[in-house]
């Protein structure tokens, strides 16, 4: 790594996570949020509605409307045994964030789907962490053992640094001996709402598309980063958060 990179570890509010009144709290904020969503609320006026309720600072709400996920009309998960010879169509960012997230220390939230986000908040510039080559790699080597056929990242072309991160998934995928393929575009949701394979993304909308998919980034974080750390929104507000073992 010829450049000196930032690591994508921890926001100094983070902190908040740990206080178990303040997660009971927030807890609760996810399922009223939840209850509104799944009763047609528009998603903007139910997070100000529920995040002043409860009084929440900038950074549970964006913790909330991660968990917070109306789950209708989506297919159950493939499993990690039936993707041997299918394609993955990748939601590129959305993964490698992710990853990215979890191999630095900062937090993933698990939502009421169960399945893990980050809290990154990284909209329109995407910068190169300390932590963006191992991520790919360890993604390289899940595919490699799921025996996938190719897997085929997609970024969108309008976020800076997306042409640079393709080309570096292709050299990656060279180097671990995979068929992975990194491509920018615009339109990215709509190309992956139409994949031919299955698709690998956290984004609701995309995934109660109808769309095959499955969860690849907690299938990562369990196997590879059991140092994670990971708060728990998704169950009972007296729920515990933990990391992944």
């Amino acid at each position: 790594m010829s450049e000196k990179r930032r690591h994508r570890g921890p926001a100094p509010e983070d902190r908040l996570f740990d206080d178990p009144n303040r997660l009971r709290k927030l807890r609760q904020a996810v399922e009223d949020l939840s209850w509104l969503l799944e009763r047609g609320y528009s998603s903007k006026a139910a997070s100000e509605l529920v995040g002043n309720r409860y009084q929440l600072t900038a950074r549970e709400r964006l913790a909330m409307a991660h968990a917070a996920w109306n789950t209708r009309g989506r297919e159950a998960p493939l499993g990690a045994e039936e993707l041997s010879g299918h394609r993955l169509c990748i939601d590129g960012f959305n993964l490698l964030i992710t990853l990215e997230s979890a191999l630095g220390g900062a937090v993933l939230i698990r939502g009421r789907d169960g399945l893990l986000r980050d809290i990154a908040n990284v909209h329109g510039h995407y910068t190169l962490r300390a932590e963006t080559e191992e991520a790919l790699k360890l993604a390289a080597e899940a595919s490699k053992e799921l025996k996938v056929r190719e897997a085929l990242w997609i970024f969108d072309r309008p976020v800076s640094n997306s042409g640079r991160i393709a080309a570096l998934v292709e050299t990656i995928g060279r180097e671990k001996g995979i068929a992975m393929r990194g491509r920018t575009a615009d339109g990215v949701d709509r190309l992956l709402k139409n994949c031919e394979g299955v698709v690998v993304s956290a984004d609701s909308a995309i995934l109660e598309s109808g769309v095959l998919w499955f969860d690849l980034g907690g299938w990562i974080v369990e196997r590879f980063i059991p140092q994670a750390k990971i708060v728990d929104l998704g169950g009972s507000p007296h729920a515990e958060s933990r990391p992944v073992c």
